[in-house]
Order: C-alpha cells, then sequence, then structure tokens
C-alpha cells in the first residue's frame, strides 16, 4: 500500500488536488472530514470538548458550533494546543482504521492540514504540498463568505510554505488555472506515484538509471536527504547508531549522480536484518553486499554491508548499512569530510568523474572504472588527511 500525504494552506487548492487524484484512482482520506466526524453528536470526542470548553461552544441542536469555538481557540494558542489534544489523535486512529481496511495495493492519499505542525510526515511514503500566492488564497476565503481579517488569522495560525515545503517530497504550485494544476496532478500520477506503488507492490527499490547523467550541486540534495533520515529513524529508533549524508551529493560544489547516499552506522548488520520487514513497508527494500576491499584490511568480511534502496522514483536513494567501526563505514565519513575540507582535493575528483564520464555511457561502467581512483588516491590521501588533522569518525 502506497500512502501518501497531501498538504497545503487554507485556500491553497488542495480540495482540488484531492479530488483530481480521487478521480485518477486514488482512495482519499480526508482529515478535515474526518475531524467533524470525530466530535459529532454523541461521540466522546464532542464529550471531551465541551468538558473543556463548556456548553457555549453547542449550538440549539445540541451539535458543535464550530464558529463559537473558533473564535476561542483562534485568539489563544493555549487553547488550540488544547483542543489540538483532543482531536487529532482521534482523527489519527479513525484514519488508521480506514486505512487499515483497503487492500493492500492501494493508493491511499491522506488529506492532512497540518502535516508540517503535527511531525506526521515521515510516516507516508510521498508527501505532497499545494502552494498558492497568499493574496489568492485570501480572495478564495473571502469568496467563500470568510471575513479578511479572520481569512488572515487562520492563514497564519498555520505553518508557512517554507515549513510545509521542508516535511515534503513535492510541491505543487497553484496560481489560479485549475486545468493547469490538474494536469500538473495527472502527470504526477502517471510518472511517480503509480510506478512508486507498483515498485511497493513487488517488493523493489527504483534502479539508478542505466544511462549515466552527471549534475551540478543541488540545494535539494540536503531536503532529501532529510526526508529520507526522517523515515528511517522512525522505523529503526535507537538502532540507527548515526545517520549520515555521505558520497558525492553530500559535498556542496561536487557534480554527481542524481542519487542520495545515505550511511546508517548500526552495531551489528543483524539487527538491519531484523527490520528488513518495516523497511520494506516504509519504502526501502534491500541485499547483502560488499564495499571493495583495501589492503590494509584484507578480510571481505570487514566489508560486508547492507545495501538498500528506496522505491520512489522521483527521489532515488541508495542506503549502505555498515557496522560501528568498520572499515567501510569509517571511510566513507572520511572521504566526505575530505571532501568537504580539501577545495583541491575536490577539483581533482570533479575532473576524474568528468574524465570517465566523457567515456562511458552507462553509470555502471563509470562506477567501475572510478573504483581505481579510490584505490590508489582517494583511500591514501584521505587517511594522511585525517591524520595530520586529527580527524576520527564520530560514533553518536
Amino acid at each position: 500500500m502506497l500512502r501518501v500525504a497531501l498538504t497545503g494552506g487554507i485556500g491553497a487548492g488542495k480540495s482540488t488536488v484531492a479530488a483530481k487524484l480521487s478521480d485518477l484512482g486514488a482512495r482519499v482520506v480526508d482529515a478535515d472530514a474526518l475531524s467533524r466526524e470525530v466530535v459529532a453528536p454523541d461521540t466522546e470526542g464532542l464529550a471531551a470538548v465541551v468538558s473543556r470548553f463548556g456548553p457555549a461552544v453547542l449550538d440549539a441542536d445540541g451539535a458543535l458550533d464550530r464558529a463559537a469555538l473558533a473564535k476561542i481557540v483562534f485568539d489563544s494558542p493555549a487553547a488550540r494546543s488544547e483542543l489540538e489534544a483532543i482531536v487529532h489523535p482521534r482523527v489519527r486512529a479513525r484514519a488508521r482504521e480506514l486505512t487499515d481496511a483497503m487492500p493492500d495495493d492501494a493508493i491511499v492519499v491522506q488529506d492532512i492540514p497540518l502535516l508540517a505542525e503535527t511531525g506526521q510526515a515521515p510516516g507516508f511514503h510521498l508527501n505532497i504540498d499545494v502552494e498558492a500566492p497568499r493574496e489568492l488564497r485570501l480572495e478564495r476565503l473571502e469568496q467563500r463568505g470568510l471575513p479578511r481579517a479572520d481569512a488572515l488569522r487562520r492563514i497564519d495560525a498555520q505553518a508557512s510554505d517554507a515549513e510545509r515545503r521542508e516535511v515534503c517530497d513535492v510541491v505543487l504550485q497553484n496560481g489560479g488555472d485549475r486545468h493547469e494544476l490538474e494536469r500538473r496532478v495527472t502527470l504526477l500520477w502517471e510518472d511517480r506515484i503509480v510506478p512508486f506503488a507498483e515498485n511497493l507492490q513487488l517488493g523493489r527499490y527504483e534502479p539508478r538509471p542505466e544511462k549515466l547523467q552527471l549534475v551540478e550541486t543541488d540545494p535539494s540534495w540536503a531536503h532529501r536527504f532529510e526526508h529520507h533520515a526522517a523515515r528511517l529513524r522512525r522505523v529503526m529508533g535507537p538502532s540507527a547508531v548515526r545517520i549520515d549524508h555521505v558520497g558525492s551529493t553530500a559535498v556542496p560544489g561536487l557534480i554527481a549522480k542524481e542519487v542520495i547516499d545515505i550511511q546508517v552506522t548500526v552495531v551489528t548488520l543483524h539487527i538491519v536484518d531484523a527490520f528488513a520487514e518495516s523497511l520494506g513497508d516504509a519504502g526501502y527494500f534491500g541485499k547483502v553486499l560488499h564495499d571493495s576491499v583495501k589492503p590494509e584490511f584484507p578480510d571481505p568480511a570487514q566489508w560486508e554491508k547492507r545495501f538498500y534502496g528506496y522505491a520512489d522514483p522521483g527521489n532515488i536513494a541508495h542506503i549502505h548499512f555498515r557496522p560501528i567501526e568498520s572499515p567501510g563505514q569509517r571511510f566513507a565519513l572520511l572521504f566526505r569530510d575530505w571532501l568537504r575540507s580539501d577545495a583541491r582535493a575536490r577539483d581533482e575528483y570533479a575532473h576524474a568523474k568528468r574524465a570517465l564520464a566523457a567515456k562511458f555511457e552507462l553509470a555502471g561502467d563509470y562506477t567501475a572504472a572510478k573504483e581505481p581512483w579510490f584505490d590508489n588516491e582517494a583511500w591514501t590521501r584521505a587517511n594522511r588527511w585525517a591524520d595530520e588533522t586529527g580527524w576520527h569518525a564520530p560514533v553518536c
């Protein structure tokens, strides 16, 4: 089951995206609708709200007077937090109940306005944010009958666009052209969401493209790493001793393949094997591999690792699980820090990458051709740099 979270500020057009995804075949779970359901008449949720805020929040029929409640909570952050503590756990429980009843091959989209505020993003395979200009959002809310001052308060009470972007994998800009927005949703569905779901069903990660392409450094690589790290921490907890961004995409200014390399340090690889099912549920699938053996550590067993990839075709990542203080674990961190610190080494590595890219069209051939540079240059020079600077691998 592919789990997608859909978020966006009030008036951004999230409902339009949700409706289009539903038309395309997604099963949409609407958090706003559930927030009404869990405080409907005769529910214990409504009883909890009345117990906290008093009978004045009820209308003449005994139902929740949402306008009266809004006046209380939007003027008081403390009151809003107390209301959220009542409503949010019940909404999440109901959403889980609905999702658990769906078939394994379903694509489930949960419409969650407060995704960034509630910290739920790592629990989803893909997070989508819908954005619109602030003034356009205000116009839409006024057209719905909400006074401008109230609309401003509601917008400001939510996370900012920047805060939502921090936790989302996809940002859909909605400038007001509904057909254009729906077209981009369809493309996202066909090019990313459906293939992602197929990979999950088949238990496979998305491979890197066979055709080699090196691109200039991209600031989004750091955000993509953080998204993966949050998902991995959610699955493994303290069993992941460290989660580090490694490889070329972790070195600012260095050209790289569009693949995020991540190292997860563990006490033993048996721990990774114990988490295999949970990692698969989160979209990560893997196998046993070995790093290239170096003369100082000739035993291949010292270089064993678990290699995992992510199932999202729009966010290709390689996860290297290595035991703490193993030579491979240490070198991944050393190589990254050496290149970050030594501009000359970084430039030489970039030159070597470009020269090899000119010779090889396939990523596999290119990667194999780089190994002599690692063995003859990087290993020796990085370790010399570590001795000269006193560098040592961090352990926690």
